[in-house]
């Protein structure tokens, strides 16, 4: 049986947008456009969720923007809500992106990120642009528009995405305190999940990486990350070294831990068929690319690009109770 309908159903709850499966498209008639057809990088970086230097200082929300005030302007926002709320005043660094921009704007107006997009002089800015490079000036006014996919509301995944020779179910297995290794580090297996595997074609025909030797420096060591999103603030709360009154800054990047018991803290919950489950990232991290935590806790990795999802984990948590009335 096909393990797509249960992948998305996990990933609508991750980003927090309707996800169907191609074949249910089709079955039912719905029109298609090439836009709403999600591929693993698209999923995988709205998924994630990282530690930036906002989060590390716990700057306020209203002040995300930046970390230099002696560089701010002030520009105008026009809300959603804009027929009942006139422009907003916000001050902000114009060399940041609008990704950051974006996460400010939540943050104020308590927004989903995922279903916004931004607007100035008839423009739809970038992610990965900054204000300045739109010329966006002291003064100026930006309209938050909603962001409706291909006029649908909903995203495709296609069975492309998943590669079943790769799944295994660790479901009812248990640690007989057998070692494994994985990129020189230590290996603990998911045991309690069921591991759906992810086509990782895009990262080409050489997957050394994704070896199973042990000791082999070509391979890269396995890591988890959840996908809640409270997930950076909690750990960020977690470094706050009380007794010396200050926040012990672990760096900006990708969270993840070598340990699954850890990443389930922060696991994503979602509803399937009328049960409830965790969803967690299994990853592959480049050892040349993270930084080690709290004991080896936590896996700081800087770069998209040096931390390889190539597993999704579930674990079955209970029954939803059906009202009889």
């Amino acid at each position: 049986m096909s393990q797509l309908p249960l992948v998305a159903s996990a990933i609508s709850s991750i980003i927090e947008s309707p996800v169907k499966t191609y074949d249910e498209c089709i079955a039912n008639g719905l029109k298609i456009d090439p836009s709403q057809i999600l591929d693993l990088d698209t999923i995988y970086k709205r998924s994630l969720t990282r530690i930036n230097e906002e989060v590390l200082e716990f700057v306020p929300p209203e002040n995300m923007t930046t970390r230099d005030s002696s560089e701010q302007i002030q520009i105008f926002v026009i809300p959603l809500e804009s027929h009942v709320v006139e422009s907003q005043s916000m001050f902000v660094d114009p060399s940041i992106t609008v990704l950051e921009f974006k996460k400010a704007i939540c943050a104020k107006f308590e927004y989903n990120i995922e279903t916004i997009r931004l607007i100035f002089r008839c423009q739809q800015l970038d992610d990965r642009k900054t204000l300045a490079s739109y010329e966006i000036q002291k003064g100026r006014t930006i309209q938050v528009l909603s962001r409706v996919i291909g006029g649908s509301g909903f995203y495709v995944i296609k069975s492309d995405l998943l590669d079943p020779s790769y799944d295994y179910d660790f479901t009812y297995l248990k640690d007989n305190g057998t070692t494994f290794l994985r990129g020189k580090e230590l290996y603990k297996r998911p045991y309690g999940w069921m591991r759906i595997a992810l086509n990782v074609r895009k990262y080409g025909n050489n997957n050394t990486w994704l070896g199973h030797v042990g000791n082999s420096p070509h391979e890269w060591p396995v890591s988890y990350h959840g996908t809640k999103k409270e997930f950076a603030e909690s750990i960020a709360n977690e470094g706050y070294l009380v007794s010396k009154g200050k926040r012990f800054l672990f760096g900006k990047g990708i969270y993840s831990s070598p340990d699954i018991g850890i990443a389930e803290r922060y696991a994503g919950e979602f509803d399937h068929n009328n049960v409830k489950y965790l969803v967690i990232f299994q990853n592959r991290v480049n050892p040349a690319g993270f930084q080690r935590h709290l004991n080896d806790k936590y896996w700081v990795t800087p770069k998209d690009e040096d931390i390889r999802p190539y597993g999704l984990c579930f674990k079955r948590i209970g029954l939803i109770q059906c009202s009889t009335n």
